[in-house]
């Protein structure tokens, strides 16, 4: 299921406009008159403010990430992508011509892509704003590969600034941390696992637990790190992450961490959840 969230962080870029004083020297034209005493100063100007489209899919058999940021006016400010086995960025640069859009890689990759919706109800010509994927192709010399890459979450935050309201750790080695817990837990090696938990760890099932202790997560462990869970844990991408209330989530929410590292985790029924 596709969140299209957007946070509230809005950077503005004001100018400030400052009236001359009066000149006092003799025969030098005096300074325009700034404004009457009740009339109110220039309003500030505001720069229009590129907002970042997160995506996820495959590019031909390997799983890639991307993001797109974009202005109102639908002008592509900058974009990069990235292999969900090495989660490098890849810049990209481009356009965005109606329903279509075409990105080049330094390394000589193409992608040319359109807008679709599964939504019936969705407004014609589709944009950014209304498109839930974007299909094409990638080609690179002789090879091509389709693409299908769907909208995850939008945001308007800077690289630097993705995680400021968890961590203040560098994007990076945040993003390291999750990662570590995420092969620990797939691997079975509990004691790593209780290091990179933020006490209480709380589990949401069809009981909510609160686990104070790396004893009580080792004893609950079957219960907690389900077949559904692993599948989960198998397909996380521990990069731009989406952010709510200081807490990073991945796979739609399985398992949130703040700065200490994993917060809750979220245990679905494994007879009712799908793949």
């Amino acid at each position: 299921m596709m969140i299209r969230r957007a946070t509230a962080l809005l950077a503005l870029s004001l100018f400030t406009f400052a009236i001359a004083p009066a000149d006092a020297t003799a025969g030098t034209p005096a300074s325009p008159p700034g404004p009457p005493a009740d009339q109110p100063p220039a309003a500030a100007t505001s720069h229009p403010e590129a907002e970042n489209y997160r995506l996820l899919g495959t590019l031909g058999p390997y799983r890639i990430g991307a993001t797109l940021s974009v202005l109102p006016d639908q002008k592509l400010t900058s974009a990069s992508y990235f292999y969900t086995k090495n989660l490098v960025d890849i810049p990209l640069t481009g356009q965005i011509t109606g329903e279509q859009i075409t990105l080049d890689e330094p390394g000589g990759g193409h992608f040319s892509l359109h807008f679709t919706t599964t939504d019936k109800t969705a407004t014609k010509p589709l944009s950014l704003q209304s498109a839930t994927e974007l299909t094409g192709t990638w080609q690179k010399g002789t090879q091509t590969y389709p693409v299908l890459l769907n909208l995850v979450t939008t945001d308007s935050l800077t690289p630097d600034t993705l995680y400021e309201s968890v961590t203040d750790a560098p994007p990076a080695v945040f993003e390291a941390m999750v990662r570590h817990f995420l092969q620990s837990a797939l691997s079975g090696n509990k004691a790593d696992t209780a290091k990179l938990v933020s006490w209480p760890l709380r589990i949401n099932g069809q009981h909510t637990q609160i686990l104070k202790t790396p004893e009580a997560l080792f004893a609950a462990w079957p219960r907690i790190f389900t077949p559904c869970v692993r599948l989960s844990l198998q397909r996380a991408v521990p990069h731009d992450m989406f952010v709510h209330n200081g807490e990073a989530m991945v796979d739609n929410g399985t398992i949130w961490f703040d700065a200490h590292g994993a917060s809750a985790i979220n245990v679905p029924d494994c007879k009712s959840s799908t793949p």
